[in-house]
């Protein structure tokens, strides 16, 4: 079943275990992006910033920091609903490397839903990015808490 959009503002009792959404080769990581990461993060491993040290690598080229896939793939994806907050992920895996230059498709699925408590409900959403060869790049669940219509009342 497909989502509503990919930003909603819904509660809880309106979102559905088997709901996705996808966003189609949506971004590319460049150069510039690693580049970037590497000076906010402090992250700069050879595999990331050299050439040399990429090419000598088992990958064969340089490659992105993992982080900055996760980020990049969690802004397309996320539902930035204005009802929910992020509580955290799980099963954050780095399947495959990916070069500059790989361009990311992103999709979502509702796995779960549960109570949390009187107020909020428990929403999990696994996450997996792809490159264009459709070969999985990172898989994780992200775990939010969504206000229910009726809490406190």
């Amino acid at each position: 079943m497909q989502a509503p959009a990919k930003d909603t503002d819904r509660y809880f009792e309106a979102i559905e275990e088997g709901e996705e959404f996808t966003v189609e080769q949506a971004r590319t990581i460049t150069e510039a992006d690693v580049v970037n990461f590497a000076g906010v993060s402090g992250d700069f491993h050879p595999l990331h910033v050299s050439r040399t040290a990429g090419e000598a690598s088992e990958f064969g080229e340089r490659i992105a920091h993992g982080n900055l896939v996760f980020s990049v793939a969690e802004a397309l994806v996320a539902d930035m609903n204005p009802k929910s907050f992020s509580y955290g992920y799980d099963g954050l895996r780095f399947v495959d490397p990916v070069p500059v230059d790989t361009t990311l498709t992103v999709h979502r699925e509702v796995v779960e839903t549960e109570d949390y408590n009187d107020a909020l409900g428990r929403v999990v959403y696994e996450y997996a990015a792809e490159n264009e060869a459709g070969e999985t790049l990172l898989v994780c669940e992200h775990i939010t808490l969504v206000e229910k219509r009726d809490a406190g009342d």
